[in-house]
């Protein structure tokens, strides 16, 4: 019996990556949408890497006192986090608005949530993943 691949549904979306003070430039991010099997499945390994770091560490003195129910409690809660996710970034591309490098944005596998911010790996300033650019011109639009 072979085992199934579950699909994935995924979306393309094309959000702003912008920089303070300089013109933003098109990120072209891809969403993954979760089903319930594959949500568990991902908690369930956060959940068996708390438990199997609990059993290394039980047979250690004085160590298991504080280790095992931080590992335990740990896995369980990155557990509960991952189960909720229905939305995981699969992948996020985009060039700096500042630098002008392309580069990944390093988001791959976490929870989809927009505005988010992160960081240039060439020239490490902070940019904004879909914030909405502002009005240059000051003046408030009615």
């Amino acid at each position: 019996m072979g085992k199934e691949r579950a699909t994935v549904n995924t979306r393309s979306l094309t959000v702003p990556l912008t920089g303070f003070g300089c013109a933003p430039t098109q990120a072209t991010v891809v969403v993954a949408r979760l089903t319930l099997r594959e949500r568990v499945a991902r908690s369930g390994r956060v959940i068996g890497a708390g438990l199997v770091a609990a059993l290394i560490a039980l047979p250690i003195p004085l160590v298991h006192f504080v280790f095992v129910p931080g590992a335990v409690i740990t896995g369980l809660t990155l557990g509960i986090i991952r189960v909720q996710q229905r939305e995981i970034f699969e992948s996020a591309e985009a060039a700096c608005p500042y630098c002008g490098t392309a580069q990944r944005l390093g988001l791959a596998g976490r929870s989809f949530r927009l505005p988010r911010a992160v960081h240039c790996h060439n020239c490490g300033r902070q940019l904004d993943l879909g914030l909405d650019p502002i009005p240059a011109t000051g003046a408030i639009q009615p």
